[in-house]
C-alpha cells in the first residue's frame, strides 16, 4: 500500500510570515524597545534631578541652621553693606536692608558675628570677632555662588506683617533672601529649561529677645 502526501498541503504548511505580518511584527517590537528606552531614560533623568534637589535642600538646611541660630542668640542687629573689609550700617532713616549683617551677641562692642556678601566669589560668609587675643573664624556660609536677582537684597529688617522697617531698630526680624545660578556641580547650571530653573532660600528669623 502506497502513501501519496498532497503536494499543495505540503507546500501551504512551509510558507513563512506574509509581509504585512512581518512589518506588523516589526513595528510592535520597535514600540517595545522604544517604550524601554524611554523609560530608563526618564527614570535616569527624575533620579538626577531628585539628586539636584536633595543636594539644594542640603545647602539650604546649612546656611539656614547657621543663620537662625546667630539671629536668634543677637542682643543687637544691625543691617548694612561690607566693602574693603568695613562694615557700614544703613542709614537710620532708610529701608533697612543690605547684603551684610552685623550680630551682637553681647551688650558690649565685642563679641560680634557678621555676615557679608563677598562679591569676588558670590559667597555669603560669615566672620566672628572675640576680642583681642581671641581669634575668630571664617567660614563660607553658602556653599554655591548667589546672584540676588533684580538687586535684591540679602538681609532685609521686616516687622511682623513682614514689610520692610523705614526705621533703625536695634533688634528686630530679619528677612534672608538668597537666589542662585548654580549648584556645587558646575555642569548643573539654573535657567529656564534646564533640569533646575529656580533655587532660593526666603526665611525670616526672629531673635529670641
Amino acid at each position: 500500500m502506497k502513501l501519496h502526501c498532497s503536494k499543495s498541503r505540503t507546500l501551504r504548511g512551509c510558507r513563512a510570515f506574509t509581509l504585512v505580518e512581518a512589518l506588523v511584527v516589526s513595528v510592535t517590537l520597535i514600540i517595545i524597545i522604544g517604550s524601554v528606552i524611554m523609560c530608563n531614560l526618564f527614570g535616569l533623568a527624575m533620579s538626577a534631578r531628585q539628586q539636584i534637589w536633595l543636594g539644594a535642600s542640603d545647602d539650604a538646611a546649612q546656611a539656614a541652621s547657621m543663620l537662625m541660630g546667630d539671629i536668634r542668640s543677637a542682643i543687637t542687629l544691625q543691617v548694612g553693606t561690607y566693602s574693603n573689609n568695613v562694615f557700614t550700617q544703613t542709614a537710620a532713616t532708610n529701608q533697612q536692608s543690605g547684603n551684610a549683617l552685623m550680630v551682637f551677641t553681647n551688650t558690649t562692642a565685642t563679641p560680634w558675628i557678621l555676615y557679608y556678601y563677598d562679591s569676588v566669589s558670590n559667597n555669603l560668609i560669615r566672620s566672628n570677632y572675640y576680642g583681642v587675643g581671641i581669634a575668630g573664624d571664617f567660614k563660607l556660609v553658602s556653599a554655591n555662588p548667589i546672584t540676588n536677582d533684580s538687586g535684591h537684597p540679602i538681609f532685609t529688617e521686616v516687622d511682623y506683617t513682614g514689610s520692610p522697617l523705614s526705621n533703625c531698630v536695634s533688634l528686630a526680624s530679619i528677612q534672608v533672601y538668597l537666589s542662585f545660578t548654580k549648584l556645587q556641580d558646575p555642569g548643573i547650571v539654573i535657567e529656564n529649561g534646564s533640569a533646575v530653573d529656580l533655587y532660593q532660600i526666603i526665611t525670616t528669623v526672629t531673635p529670641r529677645l
